[in-house]
């Protein structure tokens, strides 16, 4: 199946992944319900619901959301997640909010961190949800955790 196939079926079966490849520069929000990994540099706040790779040449700096945090790379800032792995060549700083962190052997974190909680996640849902409903005239909705 190539990335052009005629059957619009073959699409919908496969996981989708977003890659930010390397030489690419993004400053700016993210958000997105699929996997994201990142080659390249981001500057701004990246939410998604599933799984965020920095590999070794990627560099992210600002806010992070995810289920699932993968550093091999760079980041500096805020993380909130279920699960966060800091790989051999991974280096973070900031604070992480999260209550399952790992740190490979030559992987390094620089900073704070705090026990995830489900109203600070809510605050930042409600709040978020908030602010596109007031930029859209619409009645903010109910939000349900990011983390999973």
């Amino acid at each position: 199946m190539g990335l052009f196939s005629k059957n619009p079926a073959s699409s919908s079966q496969q996981a989708s992944s977003t890659i930010i490849a390397q030489g690419c520069s993004i400053r700016g929000n993210i958000e997105l319900t699929c996997n994201i990994q990142i080659d390249g540099y981001v500057e701004g706040k990246i939410r998604t619901d599933q799984t965020l790779v920095i590999s070794n040449k990627g560099r992210v700096k600002g806010e992070i959301i995810a289920n699932h945090i993968v550093i091999n790379g760079m980041h500096d800032g805020t993380c909130y997640a279920n699960s966060i792995e800091i790989l051999q060549d991974g280096k973070a700083s900031g604070t992480i909010h999260c209550d399952d962190l790992s740190i490979e052997r030559g992987g390094s974190f620089l900073g704070e961190t705090q026990p995830t909680s489900e109203e600070t996640v809510t605050v930042i849902n409600s709040q978020q949800k908030e602010d596109k409903a007031v930029n859209k005239n619409e009645k903010p909705k109910k939000v349900a955790n990011v983390a999973k």
